[in-house]
């Protein structure tokens, strides 16, 4: 299965969202199901917008929490829906928000994490992914190692949002698992607790670790 997650903005769905599914559409060739989650608060208009295309399902992610976007919150909510429904691929369109959260969504589940893709095919049964590197000059093919779900994030623009096929009936939409929601809460009071006592040092983040864990690069250049 692929799980793509969407982007909404108060109640506004982001039209990269589309290009998503789109993706996930074109590399499941109608072999492997496609699911949509969307998180925030009161998502129910996006959710019934989603619904319009050709997938499996919807997955609603809602808490108070999640109503403004902060990494920590999504991060918390959406490595919950990811286990629980335990996707061979996860997509996301390549927004500045998922640029933002994805590393550290992919640390947390340690899978591999493959950024800014132009490109699906399946090669030999395998799921293989074009992305460009040394500022466009080269276009790689990349195969994720390593036990899934693969996390992918895809360049906007690189698919169209009018190419999602839309299904002959609104697919079902259904609250993700309450674990999410909870951790949204458990993320929020953490918070609130931290925020009320002294900080005595700043921790450093840890830099993510899977960015080499996608390998087999066959370059091949671009023309100019």
């Amino acid at each position: 299965m692929i799980l793509v997650v969407a982007e909404q903005k108060a109640g506004k769905l982001n039209r990269a969202s589309w290009e998503a599914i789109a993706a996930a559409q074109q590399l499941s060739g109608g072999g492997m199901p496609v699911k949509v989650a969307v998180a925030g608060q009161g998502v129910a208009a996006v959710a019934g917008e989603l619904a319009q295309a050709a997938v499996a399902e919807v997955l609603t992610v809602e808490h108070a929490a999640l109503g403004s976007y902060t990494p920590d919150a999504f991060v918390q909510a959406l490595q919950q829906v990811i286990t629980a429904q335990a996707p061979a691929l996860v997509f996301f369109p390549h927004t500045y928000q998922t640029r933002d959260f994805s590393p550290t969504l992919a640390t947390r589940l340690d899978r591999a994490l493959i950024t800014d893709v132009t490109a699906v095919k399946q090669d030999g049964g395998t799921a293989t992914f074009a992305r460009p590197m040394f500022q466009g000059k080269l276009t790689a093919d990349v195969v994720p190692q390593g036990p899934g779900p693969h996390l992918v994030t895809i360049q906007i623009g690189a698919f169209r949002a009018d190419q999602a096929a839309k299904g002959a009936s609104p697919a079902p939409v259904t609250a993700a698992a309450a674990a999410a929601s909870q951790a949204a809460r458990d993320w929020s009071t953490a918070s609130v607790a931290t925020a009320a006592r002294p900080v005595a040092a700043a921790t450093p983040r840890q830099a993510p670790r899977n960015s080499a864990a996608a390998t087999r690069h066959q370059g091949t250049s671009r023309s100019r």
